[in-house]
């Protein structure tokens, strides 16, 4: 798993049309700072910071293996709780779409492209990063406990949409029982919204938002995000 995790990630790296970027976003999967980066590395947090700024030219795939090797096998060493959970999915017919992006997407930039309203979350988590969304048939998922853990893709830091919403309050339940929780959770066109779900979202540190987009409009408007 370990080996070809790496490939995966090296591979996404370099074809990446801003390596630095990405390079940061598994980083930041991983948990690690430029400084503890660096120091695996055996190099100057500066030199962490020029790639992923791209202040240096463009890594070959040598030194970005070099770059995953450390990340994993640091993880590893440390429990594993990034490279186990990104074993492979099995496929649940509760996960309608499901895609990664290249780089970060800060939430309030998706809230424009999907036209959410804010219904729970803190301004100051509006800034985080967005490395992915899962869309998910709320009726299935929450009569599937695992399809809880297989919705997070190649990372929890992403956005999870449920359709087939009534009031939002057995999916925000399902996500305060799962150990792993996603940055945001968007309800697809609800017939309204249980005051216990903004709380719960709130306890969670979860930004909840709804939409009033059909599922395949929000699918087709995520589909061209990098």
């Amino acid at each position: 798993m370990q080996k070809q995790l790496t490939r995966r990630i090296a591979g996404e790296i370099v074809v990446s049309e801003s390596p630095g970027e990405t390079m940061r976003k598994w980083r930041e999967i991983f948990d690690l700072s430029q400084k503890e980066f660096a120091n695996l590395l055996e190099v100057k947090p500066s030199v962490v910071c020029d790639f992923e700024k791209g202040r240096r030219a463009s890594p070959g795939i040598g030194t970005v293996r070099r770059f995953v090797e450390a990340m994993v096998d640091y993880d590893s060493a440390h429990g594993g709780k990034v490279v186990n959970s990104m074993s492979e999915r099995r496929t649940n017919e509760a996960i309608v779409d499901i895609k990664e992006f290249t780089s970060g997407m800060a939430i309030e930039s998706m809230l424009e492209t999907i036209e959410g309203e804010i219904i729970a979350g803190k301004e100051e988590l509006l800034s985080r990063p967005i490395y992915g969304y899962t869309m998910v048939d709320s009726l299935k998922a929450i009569t599937t406990y695992n399809a809880f853990g297989e919705m997070y893709g190649w990372s929890n830091e992403r956005a999870v949409f449920f359709s087939g919403v009534q009031y939002g309050r057995s999916p925000m339940i399902a996500v305060r029982a799962h150990p792993v929780k996603p940055r945001m959770v968007v309800y697809v066109k609800p017939k309204a919204v249980d005051p216990l779900a903004t709380k719960l979202a709130d306890m969670e540190r979860v930004v909840l938002v709804k939409t009033r987009l059909e599922e395949k409009a929000i699918i087709e408007k995520l589909r061209y995000l990098k």
